[in-house]
């Protein structure tokens, strides 16, 4: 990919989409689950996994499944991106009680969907 594809993918709504899109097809996320979308809907063990402030290169997707709140986070790796030519994320992915289950790298293959990056 060349610079300013990855540049228009590293916008946060964009990065936001892709983690989205993981989400719902690598973890079944359903389409109804109830999402949060704000940092203060969040417990506290899950909110400290969540950086703040403009520098922040990670971004989250939260959502609820029945009593429980599950979070990942993500951030485009830029080299990755550009020497596979895909949108290439890194993710983690947390447990309701804010364990860290997974943190791995994720390419978004031709026909949309995710394949785990083993390099």
């Amino acid at each position: 990919m060349d610079t300013m594809q990855l540049r228009s993918i590293q916008v946060p709504n964009r990065t936001y989409e892709l983690l989205e899109s993981f989400a719902r097809d690598h973890l079944h996320v359903d389409e109804d689950a109830p999402r949060l979308a704000r940092l203060e809907d969040l417990p506290t063990q899950l909110r400290r996994h969540i950086g703040e402030g403009a520098n922040q290169q990670y971004v989250w997707f939260a959502w609820r499944h029945g009593d429980r709140i599950y979070l990942v986070t993500g951030t485009l790796a830029l080299d990755l991106a550009r020497e596979r030519g895909r949108p290439v994320l890194e993710i983690r992915r947390y447990e309701h009680d804010g364990t860290l289950l997974e943190y791995s790298t994720w390419m978004r293959v031709a026909s949309g969907r995710w394949e785990k990056c083993h390099w």
